[in-house]
């Protein structure tokens, strides 16, 4: 392979196809396929040998890459350094230039680099920029000032290109507007105050994906334009002046209007002092201090005239704070006009209504409780309390609503009633928290939780106790209502009186359906009873009986047959191994129900299973070891547990055996075999 074959390799333009057609001309016919396996064998020799060398190149210059390695990450961690350095010079750059300086002199501008705080006098700059702006600048009063002039190109929503060159200056109380002229020279078009100019962002969609977020939307009413800045940065940076100097607008306006309506009380309130000293001094003042109280009406008719007007203004600038503070002050106002009255009444029930929808509109719920907050406050600074306590609370039971509804009914209605507790105990919990210092709103937080109670309690009872009514479901239900309403009466929430009533009746029929059904089992095992040994497969599972009944405090050790060769029989019979799991088991699943609406009931059904299987026991006695076993075995081990489980330490079952005289001995093992030697002297 020549090295001008090498370099047609490397090139760009290397074709394989025209490659492979220039090999093969001149090849005759039928001599391609030799030809082509000839250029493949000498391409694999090719492909060897660069690899090889590759490998050779690699070896040798090893520790030139480790050197060059270690060179590159040094100069890569040095540019990372180098980058932040940059990058925080260039935020405090940022930060300086988005800080307006309270001087009239200090000025934003926007050059084609960036935009920067000039100290240079900026009047000169715009007036040599712009013409017809002079009378503008030099007329500006003290308390107005250039914030921002920038540069910039009408832009067409439409076609999505700019339209012609423009500039835009921003005083303190109104926007100036200039186009480019022929000689290159910005002129003044239109000058506008700022309470008729709003800008507005502009989507992606409308200014394309070139000039996406550069595109400042200016409202001026009844058009719009739309101006096409040089970055996103300096259209954000006049969007933010804009609202900015808008805001403070009509902050100093609210502080012009509270200032007056103060100074007119103020003056009322003096002269009314004056009249008292005057009254008190001498009787013939009279006519003066009636004077005075004409007056005084006359300034507070004025002020109340002027009234409707300021909370129309802040009602349509939604500054509610300030309305509200101001119909405090109507109703404190002692001046009573009837026509004045109703007017104010009507400004007043437009604000409530605004508060209202506020609270009660569906998107609240998607802000939480905290977005309802200031809209409840305002609506209880106007005597409303009650009414916005229980529109708050229904949003609330809304936002209960769909977070219940989102809970999946599963498989495991123990996992499903853990979930509901959880959303009620913590719904519950915020609320409390949040009325604590309330009291007044208590009775309607009481009422709120009781129903938001019953309806926990109503799907617990549909989708729990009525569909899957185990007492072992039961009991795991009440156990993690009870929880529930612990947590919640440590906070001073107590409605255990309501679980008691909306579930005793649920509860009482769920266990009488599965009493009856347990008692119909044992019947049918009582029925079929032989009194034989209870013979196992082997003898590891006669060791898993054991175990098992040894895990829950039975032990049947003792009744293991010592006669059975293979160890895998007990001296009891198997309906009685039967009835003891199941009455272990429901004495476990009703003890935490003895602490519900239903203990009596709890009580009652286990008595009653219990004094069933001792009357079968007592009427049943005979001799053979099966029963003798069997009888102690239940009197001896399973009451007792059964008791324990069930009453604690109160042995209320363990009584049941002085109602069954007959099988007292079986209940004591002394006596038992105390008898045994009486029947064998008496067989001897």
């Amino acid at each position: 392979m020549s090295s001008n074959e090498d370099g047609l390799f490397q090139t760009d333009a290397f074709s394989p196809s025209d490659y492979i057609r220039d090999r093969l001309k001149g090849v005759k016919v039928g001599d391609e396929t030799r030809k082509l396996k000839q250029l493949r064998s000498e391409m694999s020799a090719l492909n060897h040998a660069s690899q090889e060398t590759l490998k050779n190149n690699v070896f040798r210059n090893y520790q030139q890459f480790i050197d060059a390695s270690k060179e590159i990450s040094h100069l890569e961690r040095e540019i990372y350094q180098l980058t932040h350095s940059l990058i925080e010079q260039k935020q405090v750059i940022e930060n300086l230039i988005m800080m307006t300086d309270d001087d009239k002199t200090s000025i934003h501008t926007v050059s084609s680099h960036s935009t920067t705080t000039s100290n240079t006098n900026p009047i000169q700059i715009l007036m040599q920029k712009m013409e017809g702006i002079g009378g503008i600048l030099n007329n500006m009063s003290a308390t107005e000032k250039v914030i921002l002039y920038s540069e910039m190109e009408q832009f067409d929503v439409e076609t999505k290109k700019p339209v012609q060159k423009c500039m835009l200056i921003l005083l303190s109380h109104r926007l100036i507007i200039g186009n480019i002229n022929a000689a290159g020279k910005y002129v003044m078009e239109s000058t506008l105050s700022l309470n008729s100019v709003a800008p507005v962002n502009v989507k992606d969609r409308e200014s394309g994906a070139a000039n996406a977020g550069k595109v400042l939307k200016l409202l001026i009413f009844p058009e719009s334009r739309c101006y096409l800045c040089e970055s996103a940065r300096v259209k954000k940076l006049w969007f933010d002046e804009l609202e900015q100097a808008k805001r403070e607008i009509l902050h100093k306006g609210s502080l012009v209007r509270q200032a007056t309506i103060r100074g007119k009380r103020q003056t009322v309130k003096e002269r009314k002092a004056a009249a008292a000293v005057i009254e008190e001094r001498a009787t013939f003042q009279e006519e003066e201090e009636d004077v005075g109280d004409e007056e005084k009406n006359d300034n507070d008719i004025s002020w109340l005239s002027e009234l409707p007007a300021e909370l129309d203004d802040c009602i349509a600038h939604r500054d509610l704070d300030q309305a509200v503070e101001l119909i405090h002050e109507w109703k404190q106002c002692p001046t009573k006009d009837t026509v004045i009255d109703i007017q104010l009444q009507m400004r007043e029930n437009t604000i409530v209504q605004l508060l209202s929808d506020d609270v009660s509109r569906p998107g609240a719920v998607h802000g939480g409780p905290r977005a309802m907050k200031k809209a409840r406050t305002l609506l209880t600074q106007l005597g409303r309390g009650t009414y916005a306590t229980d529109v708050y609370l229904r949003r609330r039971s809304a936002m209960q609503r769909n977070a219940m509804r989102d809970v999946t009914v599963s498989e495991e209605p123990i996992s499903y009633v853990k979930q509901l507790c959880t959303l009620y105990g913590n719904a519950v919990s915020d609320i409390a928290n949040e009325f604590r210092s309330m009291p007044q709103f208590y009775c309607q937080v009481l009422q709120w939780c009781s129903y938001e109670l019953s309806t926990l309690l109503n799907l617990i009872r549909r989708h729990v106790i009525e569909v899957a009514p185990a007492i072992a479901v039961i009991a795991y239900t009440w156990k993690n209502v009870l929880h529930t309403m612990e947590d919640l009466t440590a906070i001073g929430v107590h409605l255990n009186f309501e679980v008691n009533r909306l579930l005793s009746t649920p509860l009482e029929k769920a266990l009488q359906t599965n009493f009856e059904n347990i008692c119909d089992a044992v019947k049918v095992r009582i029925s079929e009873e032989k009194w034989r040994p209870y013979v196992l497969d082997s003898e590891s599972a006669l060791n898993r009986l054991v175990e098992e009944l040894s895990d829950v405090g039975i032990n049947v050790e003792w009744a293991i047959s010592a006669n059975d060769e293979s160890r895998s029989s007990l001296n009891v019979s198997q309906n009685v191994v039967h009835f003891a799991r199941v009455a272990h088991t429901l004495s476990k699943d009703l003890a935490p129900l003895r602490l519900s609406p239903i203990q009596v009931l709890c009580e009652v059904y286990a008595d009653e299973l219990w004094k069933m299987y001792l009357q079968h026991l007592a009427d049943n006695i005979r001799d053979g070891a099966v029963f003798a076993y069997s009888t102690t075995f239940i009197l001896t081990m399973v009451l007792p547990v059964c008791d324990k489980i069930l009453y604690g330490e109160e042995g209320e079952l363990i009584r049941l055996i002085d109602q069954f005289p007959s099988l007292a001995p079986y209940a004591d093992p002394s006596d038992e075999e105390k008898q045994k030697d009486e029947e064998e002297v008496a067989h001897v």
